[in-house]
């Protein structure tokens, strides 16, 4: 087990290093207001499906959530508007140097998260928590069996309070 440790760590500093040296320039802007246009758009198109009306009155469960939705697309194209006539006019736009190496860094947790949410849909609160605390434990190379312990009984603690104590229903 720790030859296979000790492999998967070279690889991983091996990938680390050539990572480390590429840097991309990115239009912050605009890559900000495409994205937050798509999440907008999604946003407006998920709230009838997402909330019933049950009144006839001028504003309802849907108010809210719509004019805040707008805003943000409203604001999202002055933003990628202000900029693309920016680049049109030949001026600088803000850009932001990204680390590539940080950025793989923040997916893998991501992914790790949503590998959680998966697991917590198929099966408890308790088994999702073990394995998710073992893969973070793992993500930051510890080696310390105290770790992996200590994570397993909290979760399963945890869990018992929740359940038993508490009295809440988890997944």
């Amino acid at each position: 087990m720790k030859k296979f440790l000790d492999s998967v760590d070279l690889l991983i500093d091996n990938t680390g290093t050539k990572l480390e040296r590429h840097n991309m320039n990115v239009p912050i802007n605009i890559v900000g207001a495409i994205l937050f246009i798509i999440i907008a758009i999604v946003g407006l198109s998920l709230v009838p499906s997402q909330i019933k009306l049950n009144t006839s009155s001028a504003i309802t469960a849907r108010t809210f959530p719509l004019l805040m939705l707008r805003i943000v697309l409203i604001f999202s194209v002055v933003l990628l508007l202000k900029d693309i006539i920016a680049i049109i006019r030949k001026k600088d736009i803000e850009m932001k140097e990204i680390n590539l190496l940080v950025e793989i860094r923040a997916l893998i947790i991501l992914a790790m998260l949503i590998l959680f949410l998966v697991l917590l849909h198929f099966s408890s609160f308790i088994a999702s928590s073990i394995v998710f605390g073992i893969l973070m434990l793992f993500y930051f190379r510890s080696r310390k069996l105290s770790s992996y312990i200590i994570i397993c009984s909290s979760a399963i603690i945890i869990g018992f309070l929740f359940q038993y104590v508490l009295k809440v229903r988890l997944p």
